[in-house]
């Protein structure tokens, strides 16, 4: 590095060499919100930084599941692999589905879906399934269709998350605020709709008003566990049931958008084998990325139902990259570590997690507002009054510059994604660190409020 950049940079302080990296870079996120620091090396759940720091990672967005530098990922990634055409067969593609086959499903002895769609990112892999979708509702609102002529709306859940390309950002209330302040594509929307989560009521009057109003719902999508909006929250049995026969009463199709929740949230990658599930009828299409490519090479996948499957049409295309066999060989090597052990260790350790954050929340009152999560997708909402979480000093930069990578989600709240394999201790020392924090922050408005009077 330095025979290639020279020397000034590694006498920089932290904060410019953070600056001077990504000087020519247009960052997606605003400043405070940026790690403060150089990741120079990292393995397992610990990051070190270029100026001696060693943090414990929960931030990476739930990408991280198999912890930093996985060797028999990076090994696979590493092949010859023959990047040729696009969807040139190879032995990879075979390999692959066979491993989705036992995967999902394995909790009722079969795989529910007929086909599979590989991309690159979760956005794409939610984009293409709303254009299976779309190609349906040309079909089902042309001259003939059962809702001939009828205008069309989306409908997703309040606080949802499923991606930042176009139609995924239409239906992502999460950052609706962001989109509808500077985009005009975003104005005046008539064309979405959303209810809250496990509202099986409102959920109904969404497709009563449908009828009475004359407009076809196109689709649903959700997310199994919320993953940004409201991260850990998980849907009941009774509200999916719903969802999937309200869909197919009118015709719509329902995509399930497992991206951040696979493999994460209850130790399985598709809800058709969560606990409770294991006899759903299917959704149309169900979208996983994040656990499967261990956060080292970009893939999506979407499984398709034998509906989905046949509404597909060549020519509407899906992304240039897909089924390439480096990314495959990536997702099979992730499938073949996954064991019953680590399944148990993701529900279990998410189960102590949230309790030792609850005890937590009791032993300093009035910090931590409300704690929920499902396996290792989980959050701990913080008091905005006095610990507010996204900002220049406050909560989620003090975290990462002691020792605790985090980033923040709901709210007001710290987001943890962990890795797979985390331990008890692991979770001790995280817990550690946010009570020095909680603490610290409190005690400080205590001299505020003091001092003030």
């Amino acid at each position: 590095l330095r025979s290639d950049l020279g020397d000034k940079l590694f006498v920089m302080d932290e904060a410019n060499l953070v600056s001077e990296l990504q000087s020519d870079y247009v960052n997606f996120y605003s400043a405070p919100t940026v790690n403060p620091y150089v990741a120079i090396a990292a393995r397992g759940p610990w990051i070190v930084t270029s100026h001696g720091a060693v943090l414990h990672d929960n931030g990476g967005y739930g990408m991280m599941g198999m912890g930093h530098g996985p060797d028999d990922v990076i090994h696979s990634m590493q092949q010859n692999w023959v990047m040729a055409n696009v969807m040139t067969p190879s032995f990879s593609q075979k390999r692959l589905a066979e491993r989705l086959r036992r995967e999902v499903g394995h909790n009722r002895g079969t795989c529910p879906f007929s086909r599979f769609v590989c991309l690159n990112s979760g956005s794409e892999s939610v984009t293409i399934s709303m254009r299976i979708a779309d190609a349906n509702t040309k079909s089902i609102t042309g001259e003939g269709g059962r809702h001939e002529g009828k205008p069309t709306k989306l409908l997703a859940l309040t606080n949802a998350f499923h991606g930042r390309t176009q139609r995924p950002a239409m239906i992502s209330d999460s950052c609706s605020t962001g989109y509808e302040k500077n985009l005009a594509t975003f104005q005046d929307r008539d064309n979405v709709m959303f209810v809250d989560c496990n509202d099986v009521e409102a959920l109904n009057e969404a497709f009563t008003q449908a009828d009475d109003e004359g407009f076809y719902i196109e689709l649903m999508a959700m997310e199994p566990v919320m993953g940004e909006g409201n991260p850990g929250q998980c849907v009941t049995r009774e509200f999916y049931d719903a969802a999937r026969s309200l869909c197919t009463a009118h015709g719509s199709m329902l995509i399930i958008d497992s991206i951040q929740a696979g493999l994460r949230g209850q130790g399985c990658l598709s809800i058709v084998d969560y606990d409770g599930f294991e006899d759903c009828e299917v959704p149309d299409m169900e979208t996983w990325s994040k656990a499967l490519n261990a956060g080292q090479y970009p893939l999506s996948i979407v499984g398709l139902s034998e509906r989905a499957a046949g509404l597909y049409v060549v020519g509407i295309y899906g992304n240039t990259m897909t089924t390439n066999p480096r990314a495959l060989e990536t997702a099979i090597s992730v499938l073949d570590r996954v064991t019953p052990e680590l399944r148990q260790n993701i529900r279990d350790r998410g189960v102590e997690f949230v309790q030792k954050l609850e005890a937590l929340a009791e032993e300093i009152p009035g910090t931590i507002t409300q704690v929920q999560g499902t396996g290792l997708l989980l959050c701990a909402e913080l008091n905005p009054e006095i610990l507010p979480v996204v900002g220049f000093g406050c909560v989620e930069e003090w975290c990462r510059f002691n020792g605790l990578g985090v980033i923040h989600g709901g709210q007001n709240a710290l987001r943890f994604t962990p890795h797979f394999a985390i331990t008890s201790a692991e979770i001790d020392l995280i817990i550690d660190v946010l009570r020095e924090g909680l603490r610290q922050f409190t005690s400080t408005e205590s001299v505020e409020a003091e001092s003030t009077a």
